[in-house]
């Protein structure tokens, strides 16, 4: 698998140009099962745990009920996330001296 490394200046110009300066409607896409979300999916979730930050970081059905699709089962969404064991996120952002594992934008539209 190919990562991409990009600064978080980087990083954020890519999703204000994909999507605008509103980060809820960024979209992006689970290295997993394919599925496609905004942070503003997660917002329901909250008493479950969720913050609008996971979006790059966990796929929604770690939250909505869908918790027991397993990661790469082909269905979706599933309860991937980029803090298990396996990473497939795509994306490294550096922040600083941190280096963070991020989902895909969606850029298909």
């Amino acid at each position: 698998m190919e990562f991409i490394t990009m600064t978080r200046e980087e990083w954020e110009q890519e999703g204000k140009e994909l999507f605008g300066e509103d980060m809820l409607d960024w979209r992006f896409v689970c290295p997993s099962c394919g599925h496609v979300q905004t942070a503003r999916d997660f917002k329901p979730y909250e008493d479950e745990g969720a913050t609008p930050g996971d979006a790059c970081f966990d796929c929604v059905g770690r939250f909505d009920g869908h918790d027991k699709v397993k990661m790469l089962s082909g269905k979706s969404p599933c309860n991937y996330s980029t803090g298990g064991l396996f990473c497939i996120s795509p994306i490294r952002v550096l922040c600083g001296d941190k280096v963070i594992r991020s989902f895909a934008f969606d850029d298909c539209c």
